[in-house]
């Protein structure tokens, strides 16, 4: 058995030697200036569905299925079991948290038995003609001005590895991380490879990355960006966090701490 590999889109990336957070920062250099590592990075982090598209990955995979008329029962089983679960949540059986985490697990199981090859043609079918379309134009200006500015850029999400590398290629993100998918025999399980990309998560896995590519970054002057209150860890980990169209929860701590709060 073997997992999909991460290949993280990467341009003009500086490097240093440790992680760091909340440390010096850099003048807003292009990327093809010379940058301090003594004082670290800047970063900015985009969560994808519903922050820098509107659109979500699970709604697209099963437009996708039913298009093709591929993955009909796994389809069908991953919408009715998950709103049978609402239940339970909405009783308390259920955090919201595990709720939410259950959809973002079980993704996978639509994808099941596809191929590299077929599985790659479906992923640029979702990226470029479902997700990208949907792009939030106040979202992508914010992203164009901060790789203007010379931060490193990031795309961390639940989403599929596979189809975060091809959204940051075309938007010319430094960095794709997000949920492995596991392979046997040249095909897809219907499993992810642990852990989810979610919530807490998401910062370890982050992390992870940072430590292994010896890279440095000063948090402190960093931005992230997010629409969920499952993804407050992330936003806490920055000096400048932006919300933007946040659900209530999210809303709330924002305001409470005079975050940045962006509408369509």
């Amino acid at each position: 058995m073997r997992n999909q590999e991460v290949n993280p889109v990467r341009r003009n990336m500086a490097s240093g030697s440790i992680l760091s957070r909340n440390k010096g920062g850099i003048s807003n250099s292009s990327p093809s200036q010379k940058v301090e590592l003594s004082n670290g990075v800047k970063v900015a982090i985009f969560d994808l569905d519903g922050t820098l598209v509107s659109r979500h990955v699970w709604l697209g995979i099963v437009k996708y299925n039913l298009k093709e008329k591929e993955n009909l029962f796994p389809v069908f089983w991953y919408i009715f079991y998950h709103m049978a679960l609402i239940p339970f949540w909405k009783i308390g059986f259920l955090s919201q948290e595990e709720y939410y985490k259950s959809w973002g697990q079980d993704i996978a199981t639509m994808i099941k038995g596809k191929n590299q090859r077929k599985t790659s043609i479906f992923f640029q079918w979702l990226a470029k003609e479902y997700l990208l379309p949907s792009i939030k134009k106040n979202i992508l200006k914010r992203l164009k001005e901060h790789q203007k500015k010379g931060f490193s850029t990031i795309l961390l999400s639940g989403s599929f590895q596979g189809l975060l590398n091809i959204i940051a290629n075309q938007l010319n993100i430094n960095f794709a991380i997000g949920t492995k998918l596991e392979i046997k025999k040249d095909k897809f399980s219907g499993r992810i490879v642990p852990p989810l990309c979610f919530g807490k998560q998401k910062v370890e896995k982050l992390e992870n990355f940072l430590s292994q590519k010896k890279l440095k970054v000063n948090f402190k002057e960093s931005f992230a960006y997010s629409d969920s209150i499952f993804d407050l860890p992330m936003l806490k980990l920055v000096g400048h966090p932006v919300v933007v169209e946040p659900d209530k929860e999210l809303l709330k701590i924002a305001s409470k701490n005079s975050w940045e709060t962006l509408q369509s």
